[in-house]
């Protein structure tokens, strides 16, 4: 069962009859550290305390793991529970009634509907394997996939009718408009409705609080596509997600490594044969958003995907993201023709485990698949190899790395190091392209914009009363992180809101900054708040925007200048001189 629906009145009210220091000493010794309390965290193995207790706030939050929130996260964890399984069981304890019948529905948020409606989905596909699901057992079996696995990852079965989910959710109190906006149902050219999913084997995905936020389904027949997947709702972001984090997430942990791999069917694989540290990035390649995710549990990866051309492709880009992010990750290749599913099946876990043991650290895996590009043994096929890895050495914002990268590069083709760094520099002064150029920001502008986002968000975690004042000078729209802007936006809205209540309408990244940076010290010392909330607000307002359109200014004159418009030129340097005047008059 996954994460249900409960008003916030209830919520709040568990929340507020709920002791978390008495619940979570229940499973570990709390020690009083100021206005805190301070332990072991029970989530993972520690030898030095990391894991906090805020009574006031009536949050949680572990620096080692990274685990946080409020005593609903801390029962879900605890007990292997989900979301309605644990608020039942607060709701008992504190004497709360928890209601559950599909007429809260009516209630709820538009967001909160549709993941109602998703898990009533989960609930019928689920029935409808058992009952009417021959064909889907069938296929099941032929593939392999065990009962239990079947059982963990939710699986089911879309009946091949046309309104068979519609009409049994309809009966439930879902009215058809909300179906619709949950992806569950389209509308008929002539009116009504029918099902999306039809004959189909169901994979339920999950979100991190174990909620059903939409469904992949494969055909059982000659249907396309082969694979489809849920549309992106108010709960669903493909982009976002990663399938299986859940359930792989404290085998990650454990072993500081997650394997991404491609598709529904290998990771179920995976966890069959023992790999219960797999997730699947939804047949695409891997974003930025769910690199970031990844970050959050596992310090390493390992990118395991087909050996065609599309899975060479995905790996490219997933090793690129990775590398911005600073995540250490390997490339594991497979034999041709075989996907993750094919290859534990028909060699065992043993050689699976060897192939993850093998995989090519993510410089030596470029290395190796230029060379076989442009065959470094002739002369022009060197020259466009270097060229190639040193276009993917200059995007290394980490030094020690890029150097690291550049001898390797110099050992492996028998070149003078010095000669290569030459190169590298002759490209940085005019190899790159004039969107390039326009596109490049330094690490350090990186962090720079990174720390004043944060020092503005945790001054107004906790200080609420500043934000009436920063809402006057700056909107959400000034924070270039995802996470920062999604917390930025409920912040500047909400001048009296504490944490916990904050958390109500943020997402997994949002709601997890939030509670860091309720523990987090803070950044600056009361006597320099002032001065340092200033001085971030100057920077995201206008010191970097302005940075930003100076450089976009000065591309576009180079290039005007380069084609002799002698028109284009004068009005870029007009508005160019006019940008450094302002700057100067605000300094």
């Amino acid at each position: 069962m996954s994460r249900g629906w409960i008003s916030g009145e209830v919520k709040e009210e568990i929340r507020r009859r709920t002791d978390i220091i008495a619940m979570v000493s229940a499973h570990v010794t709390l020690k009083k550290s100021g206005r805190r309390y301070r332990g072991l965290c029970p989530f993972h193995q520690e030898k030095t305390p990391s894991f906090h207790v805020d009574p006031e706030r009536g949050l949680f939050h572990c620096f080692g793991c990274g685990a946080g929130g409020d005593v609903f996260d801390f029962a879900m964890r605890s007990a292997n529970l989900t979301f309605m399984e644990a608020a039942q069981e607060l709701g008992r304890r504190a004497g709360v009634e928890v209601e559950t019948s599909p007429d809260a529905a009516e209630r709820a948020s538009e967001r909160e509907q549709i993941l109602r409606a998703l898990d009533a989905a989960r609930g019928y596909f689920r029935a409808s394997l058992a009952s009417a699901g021959r064909k889907a057992r069938a296929y099941l079996e032929r593939r392999g996939v065990s009962e239990e696995i079947a059982g963990r990852f939710h699986l089911g079965y879309a009946p091949p009718g046309w309104d068979g989910m519609l009409t049994a959710l309809q009966a439930r109190g879902f009215p058809p408009a909300v179906l619709e906006q949950a992806g569950l149902v389209a509308p008929r050219a002539g009116g009504g409705y029918y099902d999306v999913f039809r004959d189909r084997l169901i994979f339920p995905i999950l979100d991190l609080q174990d909620r059903v936020v939409a469904f992949g389904g494969r055909a059982l027949d000659e249907a396309e596509p082969k694979y489809l997947n849920s549309k992106e709702t108010l709960a669903f972001s493909k982009g976002r997600v990663l399938y299986a984090l859940g359930a792989a997430r404290d085998a990650i942990r454990e072993r500081g490594e997650v394997l991404v791999v491609e598709g529904y069917m290998d990771v179920l694989a995976c966890h069959q044969f023992g790999f219960r540290n797999a997730v699947a990035s939804l047949g695409t390649a891997l974003t930025t958003d769910q690199v970031g995710l990844l970050r959050r549990f596992a310090p390493r990866a390992v990118l395991i995907y087909d050996p065609d051309q599309a899975g060479a492709a995905a790996a490219e880009r997933g090793l690129a993201l990775c590398e911005e992010a600073e995540v250490s990750v390997r490339v594991a290749v497979l034999p041709s023709g075989e996907d993750p599913d094919a290859h534990l099946r028909r060699h065992g876990a043993e050689a699976f485990g060897r192939l993850i043991t093998g995989a090519l650290p993510m410089f030596e895996y470029r290395l190796e698949a230029a060379a076989l590009r442009h065959g470094p043994g002739l002369r022009e096929g060197k020259l466009a190899l270097v060229d190639e890895m040193l276009d993917a050495i200059q995007t290394v914002a980490n030094p020690v790395r890029a150097a690291e990268y550049l001898r390797a590069l110099a050992g492996r083709l028998a070149l003078p190091e010095e000669a290569l760094r030459q190169r590298l520099r002759s490209r940085k002064r005019s190899g790159r392209s004039p969107e390039q150029q326009q596109a490049a920001i330094t690490p350090s502008d990186n962090r720079a914009r990174e720390e004043a986002e944060r020092l503005l968000l945790h001054l107004m975690v906790a200080e609420p009363a500043r934000r009436t004042d920063l809402a006057r000078v700056l909107d959400a729209d000034a924070f270039s992180d995802p996470a920062h802007r999604a917390l930025a936006a409920v912040l500047l809205v909400s001048p009296d809101a504490e944490a916990v209540a904050l958390r109500e309408g943020l997402d997994e990244s949002a709601s997890a900054l939030l509670v860091r940076l309720a523990f987090e010290p803070p950044p600056v010392t009361e006597r320099d708040k002032d001065r340092a909330a200033s001085e971030a607000v100057r920077y995201l307002v206008h010191t970097r925007p302005e940075a930003v359109e100076r450089e976009r200014l000065w591309v576009a004159l180079q290039a005007a200048q380069t084609r002799g418009d002698e028109a284009e030129l004068r009005r870029l340097q007009a508005a160019y001189s006019e940008l450094i005047t302002a700057g100067r008059r605000r300094n």
